[in-house]
């Protein structure tokens, strides 16, 4: 809405509004409400709360300023405290035209029941959404029906809570994540190109980075070249590349636009046809693989409820045929958003505020070739209280791409990778990684009844944790580095060498004539356990390496040194941090080649993304990225014959490599 509709507005109200008859406040309401019109939070919340400084009993001003604090990345907690004053103050006569209103409205209820809801109080936001019911006309049956959802969200909140799920987001880092809020993430189908939108000085701006050899490019801005203007946002990134949707965030007329890389450079984007577009709303939009299917939003008449989900396939005489509404088994009485398609075209991801929502917008899922299964939510925690929307599929579905707020963030939203679980039905607890470098501090590690022990005879697997980034080269002649142990120096009484136990990691044969590898170098287990945990609940302790063997435990391993003697002090330092059962295991130095399946920044804190892999370990370099591997291999010849077997598993950018013990 631009300003001269607004003045209309007032001047139609009766107000005055040349500048001798506006007071200083109301200049100041005036720019910022017309701020919030134009969804520039952060300038309006600047002057709401220059006005609250001399009129500091304004509920209305309280109110409003709810509103921008509900829509600020990182701030949404602040919302609370101005909402529940204002809802001291509310009256069924407010005057949302009047520049004098000192009241807040009935909505502020509304308002005040959502900013509980986000702050994890869902008694409180049922108590506010009660409040607000009783405001409203018995007729009115689409807020009725608004608010009685929010009241059972909030009643699934508190179930989803207590059973959360097993995710791993992972931090896509710099340079692509920055200070500033980065999000509606979008991938080609190789995963090479990145496009994704943050804001700017004059609106939105979109960006797009380049992956080469698991390090992201410096993002360029490409919002000029896409002649976007200041309301565009990254919609889709077909699966080859080359196709590029956005969506002009207009909430008086959204529409789809669509971009085209050709000759070394994308076009001006342009609207994708009227056959999409209409003069309602048209919110998001994405591409099948195939680019034969497009998805999109609509609150155009004729849908189940607000935005509905549609798809339309290409028409006869070129352009997109006719939109076709997807029914009432996706579709709710409310919105449904941010539609993308696995792939294989089987299974469509979406958010909504129906279903079994525990927020506002919850992430869903749902089987198109087998209906029968129903929508499923994608669980606590990726779905949060809050509104949780554009969530990204990537391949075969075991990844995605997500905008997240998460503890390690730069600032406000960043993006993430998700790894889900192959083969699950509905994905399980989420762990969020922590940022790179990364050193964890603490006592000991809580006891958990799923921590059961490893018994002694469990087959021993070794692992060799490199600090550097892994790649093929020829084998080193001599391997004389020490990895380095933890960060503090050693401080325990240095033990006898030959009251050390030690468990003996048998060699594995090799190609190289074992005597030119007589040494041994010491690593300490700290415990072996038959399901993970997160590696922050070893605190005290730096450099622990997780691997998970071919017999399913799950050891966390630290230390790598060629003297017994260090690593009987280490050991010591361990077992006096809490770890009573930590033991020093030998291996021999044995050059070994593995199978690199994925390489991300900042540690892990789970594994479950690759259950299909016969064993798995996770050890982190110097460059901060965490890689995660599979198999020890004698020969090359052996390494490529597994890789084969890795890649049909659907992890195609896995690769041999060679692996240097410290």
């Amino acid at each position: 809405m631009n300003r001269a509709l607004i003045l209309a507005i007032l001047f139609c109200c009766g107000l005055p509004v040349n500048g001798q008859t506006l007071s200083r406040n109301d200049a100041l309401k005036f720019d910022a409400d017309y701020y919030m019109m134009e969804k520039d939070f952060e300038k309006a919340k600047g002057l709401y709360l220059t006005i609250l400084k001399t009129e500091p009993d304004n509920a209305d001003v309280k109110y409003r300023l709810g509103i921008c604090y509900l829509n600020s990345d990182g701030e949404k907690d602040k919302a609370l405290t101005y909402l529940e004053e204002a809802a001291q103050k509310v009256s069924e006569k407010y005057n949302p035209s009047s520049l004098k209103e000192e009241n807040a409205p009935p909505d502020a209820y509304f308002l005040l029941g959502s900013a509980y809801r986000i702050s994890n109080e869902p008694d409180k936001a049922i108590a506010a959404y009660m409040r607000y019911r009783e405001t409203l006309d018995p007729k009115d049956e689409y807020n009725l029906a608004v608010t009685d959802q929010y009241i059972r969200s909030c009643n699934l909140a508190k179930e989803m809570q207590a059973n959360p799920r097993n995710f791993t987001l992972l931090n896509l880092g710099a340079p692509v994540n920055t200070d500033q809020p980065n999000f509606n993430a979008v991938v080609s189908g190789d995963g090479k190109t990145l496009f994704y939108t943050s804001p700017g000085r004059q609106g939105y701006e979109i960006f797009t980075s380049e992956q080469t050899n698991d390090t992201w490019s410096a993002p360029r801005n490409v919002t000029q070249a896409l002649g976007t203007g200041r309301y565009m946002k990254t919609c889709d990134l077909s699966f080859d590349g080359q196709t590029l949707l956005l969506v002009l965030d207009d909430p008086m007329n959204a529409d789809i636009f669509v971009s085209r890389f050709s000759k070394g450079r994308w076009s001006k984007a342009e609207s994708v046809g009227k056959e999409i577009n209409t003069k309602m709303n048209e919110t998001h939009a994405s591409l099948s693989a195939d680019g034969k299917v497009l998805y999109f939003t609509s609150n155009r008449k004729g849908g189940v409820g607000d935005l509905d989900i549609y798809k339309a396939e290409p028409g006869e005489k070129g352009g997109w045929g006719k939109a076709v509404n997807l029914g009432p088994e996706i579709n709710t009485p409310f919105n449904e958003e941010t539609p993308f398609v696995s792939d294989d075209g089987t299974v469509l991801y979406f958010s909504s505020e129906g279903h079994t929502s525990m927020g506002g917008y919850d992430i869903f899922r749902y089987h198109l070739e087998d209906p029968g299964r129903g929508v499923i939510n994608m669980g606590y925690p990726l779905n949060t209280t809050d509104n949780d929307l554009f969530y990204v599929p990537f391949g075969d579905g075991s990844l995605g791409y997500y905008a997240y707020n998460g503890d390690d963030s730069y600032g406000g939203r960043d993006i993430y990778q998700v790894m889900v679980p192959p083969e699950v039905e509905e994905p399980v607890e989420l762990a969020v990684a922590e940022p790179a470098p990364v050193e964890v501090v603490s006592e000991t590690v809580p006891a958990e009844p799923v921590m059961t022990e490893e018994p002694a005879t469990e087959a021993p697997v070794a692992e060799i944790a490199p600090d550097e980034p892994l790649v093929e080269e020829p084998l080193p002649e001599e391997v004389t580095r020490v990895a380095e142990v933890i960060a503090e120096p050693i401080v325990a009484e240095e033990a006898p060498v030959e009251s050390i136990p030690v468990e003996e990691v048998p060699a594995i044969s090799n190609d190289y004539g074992a005597e030119t590898f007589a040494a041994a170098f010491y690593r300490v287990q700290i415990m072996a356990l038959r399901k993970p945990v997160d590696m922050a609940q070893f605190k005290g302790v730096s450099g622990v390496t997780l691997m998970q063997g071919a017999d399913n435990w799950y050891r966390y391993l630290v230390g790598a040194t060629t003297d017994l003697a260090e690593a009987g002090q280490l050991l010591q330092q361990i077992i006096a941090q809490g770890y009573t059962d930590a033991f020093i295991r030998r291996y021999p130095f044995v050059p070994r080649f593995t199978i690199q399946v994925m390489a991300v920044p900042g540690p892990v804190a789970d594994l479950l993304p690759f259950a299909s892999l016969k064993e798995l370990s996770v050890v982190r370099g110097a460059d901060g990225f965490c890689r995660y591997t599979t198999g020890e291999f004698t020969t090359r010849e052996a390494a490529l014959a597994e890789l084969e077997r890795v890649k049909a598993m659907g992890y195609k950018q896995a690769f041999t490599t060679v692996i240097r013990n410290p």
